[in-house]
């Protein structure tokens, strides 16, 4: 008999599944629903697992002898195009990367990670993937409208606080757009975590006394272009009252055109940005904005985000990790 066990959205999935891989006589034999995620993750999502079983019927072996195929070669310029990271290279970087793989290549046939990111460290010894930020109490997000700010708040705050036990305080200054303070309160809420609201410059010190106690401090603020001097110079008046250091990390989305990112990377200098945080990977067709990232910015990468599951679409912004989920997107197509 063979056993089958799906786990779905909803019975009618489960049925198409089932008959496509087992045919019309399978039948079902237990269903219940589970929740899926890390066990401390109070986001999981609710879905089916649905078990299927089918009586195998025998029939004779018939021995055919397959034919042998012959494993394809690829050249090194072919192995480039396709994968995924390295394809939408500068003809700089791609002229560094044919010589360095010329000389260093161990399998000819194929292009580990490993030699991925030793190219890289190569090419890039100062490289924003390498660096990274000291932990700091205060953490404060900037960045254009759109990027995922407060979302990524979200994921950074449950991380810290249900992986790393830490207690940790979310602040927003965005009152500016509709919705912006309910959707940070809202995860403070499910998170079981103290949320202040800082209506005027003036009264962040307070605020800030109040989360005196808190191990990490989440501050979130209004999302604005980085052609609006007015709103970046609102931003700063309430950032030149928290008097303690903080982390200022401007969220970025890797979706955003080059020309488009070289301008928030200098009109955002204003507000003293010392760390970015790349976001939308999962929505980015190529990696152009991303090799423009690393050759032209100055600042640590701190995280990067792929998806809108809290806490679970976020990585520590490693090479590794980058690539590996680029091959992993690059597989799933």
């Amino acid at each position: 008999m063979i056993i089958k066990t799906y786990t779905v959205e909803n019975m009618k999935e489960a049925i198409v599944r089932a008959t496509y891989e087992l045919g019309k006589d399978a039948i079902i034999i237990s269903q219940q629903e589970i929740k899926i995620g890390k066990w401390y993750n109070p986001f999981k999502k609710k879905k089916l697992q649905v078990t299927f079983a089918l009586e195998e019927k025998t029939t004779p072996k018939i021995l055919v002898k397959e034919p042998k195929i012959e494993e394809k070669k690829y050249s090194i310029e072919e192995l480039i195009e396709k994968n995924p990271m390295l394809k939408n290279t500068s003809d700089r970087i791609r002229s560094q990367l044919l010589g360095y793989l010329k000389l260093n290549m161990k399998d000819e046939n194929n292009l580990s990670t490993e030699e991925i990111v030793d190219f890289m460290k190569m090419a890039f010894k100062e490289n924003c993937f390498e660096k990274k930020l000291r932990v700091r109490k205060t953490n404060v997000f900037v960045g254009p409208t759109g990027v995922g700010k407060t979302t990524t708040i979200a994921k950074i705050a449950a991380q810290e606080s249900l992986e790393n036990k830490k207690k940790v305080g979310l602040i927003t200054i965005d009152t500016y757009k509709i919705g912006a303070v309910e959707q940070l309160k809202t995860y403070a809420e499910i998170l079981k975590l103290p949320f202040e609201v800082v209506h005027r410059p003036e009264k962040m010190k307070e605020k800030l006394e109040k989360l005196k106690d808190c191990d990490v401090l989440l501050i979130d603020t209004l999302g604005t272009s980085q052609r609006n001097k007015e709103k970046l110079n609102d931003i700063n008046l309430y950032l030149e009252n928290i008097k303690n250091k903080t982390n200022r990390f401007l969220v970025l989305s890797v979706s955003t055109d080059i020309e488009t990112t070289n301008s928030i990377f200098q009109k955002y200098k204003v507000l003293d940005y010392n760390g970015l945080i790349l976001t939308k990977f999962d929505e980015v067709t190529n990696f152009n904005n991303l090799w423009n990232i690393i050759e032209h910015n100055e600042y640590p990468v701190q995280y990067f985000c792929h998806g809108q599951n809290v806490p679970d679409d976020i990585e520590k912004a490693t090479l590794e990790n980058l690539i590996a989920y680029s091959e992993e997107i690059y597989e799933d197509e």
